[in-house]
């Protein structure tokens, strides 16, 4: 993927920004309606058009929903939308319309530039829609301004009064005659003087329904329930006892549509749904019955413990408050909510309902249209089952970026995205969030040229170095995924001035110290992470290395020379003062005045494997230091130590088992390494849940129940089980050694850019039949018993004595 800024005047050449006060004026949580009628003498075929809005927009056609957008970026090259809304035209008027929101401040996916506004080029028909002094605007008279946020990281919660707004204004009927005419300001004008194309496909934009009505629950309403300004914290300061309905646990297509009994006034009542898995999208309710002026509230719950959701007090953490308020209007009400929410239960509360009330819930999905070829099937249910939470987990981590949860923060954290692209590789070859997030956290950068961990974001407190030097690691694994260089030789430069800050912090001794001006994540495990941690010295020479090999494939022998330099001192410095040649093992790091921490981490001999810093005592890490820590049961869950090298406090986190599992793969500890996430990430399903979780511990309503970094079972079911490992650029050549355990069976397949490989195996009785097929352009060595040879492309099969 090559993007390109392009003067937005040559984009957007008969268009103008709108807005509804002059720029810079009134932009804190402000949405704009706007409209324009076009008549028209025949549907047109065709109908393309161009639009962006800053902060976002949602475009109606006829009051049809046609998409949302656009995808995050940054002002000085703001993305922009191509879409074809002919199949929503009709002869006759039409109405153009959209509903525009700006935050006015920074959230985990949008960085405020002081302006706002709406921006669209196109014909319908022959006659020109543009964006200009024909569109009329307003203020949302239904949204309530002065709200909380929906968590620390995201945006805010909505409350709407649709009393004072039916949606009558996305009717081409409507009487717009009252409403303002808009603030004009010139394509081209800054911030957004350049401007470039989305780079992505529109998100997948579908409807669906919960699966199954849960609990019931009834009570007297929180003082101040009707000025509440934290919807959550009004919540929780009720009385709910959920119990099961009427017609119990109910799980039914139609589960989307119940009735909410009476309430007296100053009481509620409340219907648990379930939406069977992890969902991401808007929340949509139609209530009809109403007299006017009742109250619905919805609270989303990622977790449940027995009936009642995992919702807990929001002003803690990460501060999440996910719950929307509607004012009902008499008769029938339609609302949508604006924000993306990521959850799997929703508590529908009415309130002050003095006669029931009938409900019908949805949700519009918000994800990226991951087209997913890879497959995995086995005979061990509990395989499946991990593979499973794992690809859902991936999809939902799947926005206009990669995520990390879609619950309380939907940033683009790259430390995670790292596991997700290689997670997204093997289901789809998609490359397409890897090198846009690539390219956006190069973005930001430091003076001393340092990336932000999460971007674009003004989170100047996640300033990550280590994931800077994750950043240098996946220009890499873009070219060993596509076997193509342009990436390389873009941000070469770019790649030298962040390995610049490694070079000038460097201490006397060699080593890379901890700088209190930045976060050094590393893990969330306890590892040293002061004075000079070994890790980290550890993960820079491996980003050394790559960088010395990514400079030679950008034709910068200067810079690969350099790098090379670096490498051998940065090694050099490691074994003399981080390694204990006597006992053959690591320190944690040296403290302020030199001397060795005694404390050992899982984390260091894991990199050190990866990046043969020690080739000769790989072997030994891998099986004195890394093997002990996955055989038996989790300590972080259990509390016992097993006689581990280090303390339980020092496992890595789901997401650095990524690391570790690699390592020892890399020695051949396959079997074991499964035999590991058949057990600990199983846990997630034991959990309920239907998604890879956070963490080992999961502290109900504080950790994701759905974090991507965790779902790394794709590529370990692929190499171990499907025996796919790429060892080439491009996937040109790969390794096919696949784990025959018999009695049992596999089979899928692995998506690469030249095609799918499938791979299956069924074993038993002494005998296994073994089966690879190739596309045009691969190759593979092939490691069965008896058999060691290079396939081709094409169809192959093998007998073989699995013993």
């Amino acid at each position: 993927m090559t993007l390109s800024a392009k003067d937005a005047r040559e984009v957007f050449t008969r268009a103008k920004w709108i807005w509804i006060q002059p720029q810079g004026y009134d932009l804190f949580n402000c949405f704009m309606q706007a409209r324009r009628v076009v008549k028209l003498d025949r549907a047109p075929r065709r109908s393309p058009i161009r639009i962006t809005a800053d902060s976002r927009y949602r475009l109606y056609v006829n009051g049809r929903c046609v998409c949302r957008g656009p995808a995050r970026g940054f002002q000085e090259r703001w993305p922009y939308d191509e879409v074809d809304i002919a199949r929503f035209l009709r002869k006759g008027n039409n109405v153009i319309a959209a509903l525009v929101h700006s935050y006015g401040c920074t959230t985990n996916q949008y960085i405020p530039l002081d302006a706002a506004g709406l921006i669209i080029q196109g014909k319908a028909g022959r006659t020109d829609i543009s964006t200009g002094p024909q569109w009329r605007v307003r203020y949302s008279p239904g949204h309530k301004r002065h709200m909380t946020r929906l968590s620390r990281e995201l945006g805010f919660v909505e409350i709407f009064d649709a009393r004072a707004d039916g949606g009558e204004w996305l009717k081409a009927s409507y009487d717009d005659s009252e409403w303002r005419e808009a603030r004009l300001t010139a394509a081209g004008a800054m911030p957004w003087h350049f401007v470039e194309e989305r780079g992505m496909p529109l998100l997948d934009e579908h409807v669906v329904g919960p699966r199954a009505v849960v609990a019931e629950a009834s009570g007297k309403c929180a003082d101040g329930w009707r000025d509440a300004e934290n919807l959550t914290a009004n919540y929780l300061a009720e009385k709910r006892d959920w119990k099961a309905g009427d017609a119990g646990f109910r799980r039914t297509k139609t589960a989307g549509r119940f009735e909410i009994p009476a309430a007296d006034a100053d009481r509620f009542a409340a219907v648990l749904v379930d939406f069977g898995e992890e969902v991401v999208g808007s929340v949509g309710i139609e209530v009809s019955g109403a007299r006017g002026g009742e109250l619905i509230d919805w609270q989303a719950a990622e977790t449940l413990t027995g009936l009642k959701p995992d919702v807990i007090t929001p002003f803690t953490g990460c501060n999440v408050a996910l719950c929307n308020r509607l004012t009902l209007a008499g008769g029938k009400t339609s609302f949508e909510q604006f924000e993306t929410w990521g959850f799997r239960y929703l508590a529908v509360i009415a309130r002050g309902n003095r006669r029931p009330l009938k409900v019908r819930l949805h949700l519009r999905t918000a994800l990226y249209p991951l087209d997913i070829k890879g497959a995995f099937r086995s005979s061990d249910a509990r395989l499946n089952d991990i593979w499973n939470i794992s690809v859902r987990a991936q999809e939902c981590c799947s926005l206009d970026a990669f995520v990390d949860c879609p619950w309380r923060e939907q940033a683009q954290w790259w430390g995670d995205a790292r596991v997700q692209g290689a997670n997204t590789f093997h289901l789809s070859a998609d490359v397409t969030l890897f090198e846009r997030g690539i390219r956006q956290t190069a973005c930001q950068e430091t003076p001393e040229g340092l990336t932000y961990g999460l971007t674009p974001a003004n989170q100047h407190h996640c300033i990550l170095p280590d994931y800077t030097l994750t950043w240098i690691m996946t220009l890499w694994d873009c070219y060993w995924q596509t076997g193509e260089t342009g990436l390389l030789e873009e941000y070469a430069e770019r790649a030298w001035r962040a390995l610049g800050y490694f070079e000038g912090i460097t201490g006397d001794n060699g080593l890379l110290p901890y700088d209190e001006r930045y976060w050094l994540f590393l893990d969330w495990a306890d590892v040293f992470k002061d004075g000079y941690p070994t890790v980290y010295n550890i993960m820079y020479f491996q980003a050394l290395v790559t960088a010395a090999e990514i400079f030679r494939l950008a034709g910068r022998e200067d810079y690969s020379t350099e790098c090379g330099r670096r490498a051998e001192s940065v090694q050099r410095a490691i074994t003399a003062n981080l390694y204990d040649r006597s006992r053959r093992r690591f320190h944690g790091g040296l403290d302020w005045k030199g001397r060795p921490v005694s404390l050992e981490d899982p984390h260091s001999y894991a990199v050190a494997i990866l990046s043969e810093i020690l080739p000769e005592e790989s072997a030994r890490f891998a099986s004195v230091k890394l093997l002990p820590l996955i055989t038996g049961e989790n300590p972080k869950i259990t509390g016992e130590r097993r006689g581990l090298p280090y303390e339980p406090a020092v496992v890595p986190s789901p997401f650095f088992m990524y690391y570790v599992f690699e390592a020892l793969k890399k020695h051949g500890y396959r079997a074991e390494v499964l035999d590991c996430v058949k057990r600990w990430y199983g846990v997630f399903i034991d959990w309920g849940f239907t998604t890879t979780g956070e963490n080992w511990v999961h502290k109900k309503g504080a950790t994701s129940a759905c974090h991507a970094w965790s779902a790394h079972a794709i590529v370990h079911f692929a190499d171990i089980i499907l025996g796919i490992r790429q060892s080439a650029p491009g996937w040109t050549r790969l390794d096919y050694r696949p784990l025959l355990t018999a009695p049992g069976s596999a089979g899928g397949s692995v998506a690469t850019p030249l095609g799918l490989v499938e791979s299956s195996w069924r074993a038993g009785g002494g005998a296994a039949e073994v089966s690879l097929t190739l596309p045009e352009g691969s190759a593979a060595d092939v490691t069965l018993p008896g058999v060691r040879e290079t396939a081709g492309p094409g169809a192959h099969s093998w007998a073989v004595d699995p013993d």
